[in-house]
């Protein structure tokens, strides 16, 4: 009894919450690494800050980095990346990545706890012009498939001569940039006006200091205008499903990733669709949770099949 009691919580949850992750803010600082007074180094603090919305499992989520641009597609190339499967669970909440050593950051931040478990090294440390992606991935090892870009900053075309290119709008070497307020996720598409920008060296002397930076990019001030990241116009139909074919629509019509799970959590079918119907019939009567990931935006749902 009590593991259907807890199976029924987690269908509960899984159909309740809208959930996704956004880059809210990217910063590239001038300061030294061993405090606001320190003498060592003159790059910290390097800052990727994180807004989830809604209550998001990271299992199988990375950070990707794309550095220095591309001239052409053929030529992107996008990390392996920082896995974000030990942050766990989190609901609503700001989370901060940021370079190592970490000591400036903290104290210009006392009250910001800085996850644990993520590997250190993979933590983007981003020199100005270098674009960052949030994917879910299929878990697999040792090289893990994206199977759907949640959200984007920066667009590597915009830097076509290499490293020393901060020519684009969204370049931010010795500075920052922010994400406007109420913009949710793009699904890769990124937009310029989709932020706002320090413009390159903003935090160089004399503003090579923590109060002025700290006051400058302003973490933890994103705020979605109570909006959710939830997929307008979401049907899920027929259910239950009688007839072996399950129906996904939405308001934009746009091509959406669809996972089934059965009740063990085991994913018994992937697929991608835009309106064609997806064959069910070969899955059992039960219960089963649907997870739909459409232009950066998920959502799940409860299925029955009889």
């Amino acid at each position: 009894m009590k593991k259907l009691y807890t199976l029924s919580i987690l269908l509960i949850s899984a159909v309740t919450f809208g959930q996704s992750v956004i880059i809210t803010s990217v910063v590239d600082g001038t300061l030294p690494s061993d405090g606001c007074s320190g003498v060592s180094g003159t790059s910290s603090p390097k800052v990727t800050e994180l807004y989830v919305s809604g209550t998001l499992n990271f299992l199988n989520y990375r950070l990707q980095t794309e550095s220095n641009g591309a001239a052409d597609a053929s030529l992107i190339s996008w990390n392996s990346g920082l896995d974000l499967s030990p942050l766990g669970t989190i609901t609503d909440s700001f989370v901060y990545l940021v370079v190592a050593p970490t000591t400036t950051f903290s104290e210009m931040y006392p009250a910001i706890t800085l996850p644990v478990g993520l590997t250190a090294g993979n933590i983007p440390n981003g020199n100005g012009n270098d674009a960052y992606r949030i994917v879910l991935t299929d878990g697999a090892t040792p090289t893990p498939a994206v199977v759907s870009i949640i959200d984007q900053f920066g667009n590597p075309l915009d830097i076509p001569t290499g490293s020393a290119d901060y020519s684009a709008a969204w370049a931010y070497q010795d500075s920052f940039a922010k994400r406007v307020n109420g913009v949710g996720p793009n699904g890769g598409a990124f937009v310029n006006s989709s932020f706002t920008y320090g413009g390159n060296a903003a935090f160089v002397a004399p503003n090579n200091n923590c109060a002025f930076i700290s006051s400058a990019i302003a973490l933890g001030s994103f705020t979605l205008a109570n909006q959710k990241f939830e997929i307008a116009g979401l049907k899920v139909y027929p259910n239950p499903v009688t007839n072996g074919n399950l129906f996904i629509s939405s308001d934009s019509n746009s091509t959406k990733q669809v996972n089934i799970f059965d009740v063990l959590g085991k994913q018994v079918v992937k697929t991608t669709v835009t309106s064609q119907p997806i064959n069910v019939s070969a899955l059992n009567s039960g219960v089963y949770i649907v997870k739909i990931t459409e232009d950066g935006k998920t959502a799940t749902r409860k299925l029955v099949i009889k």
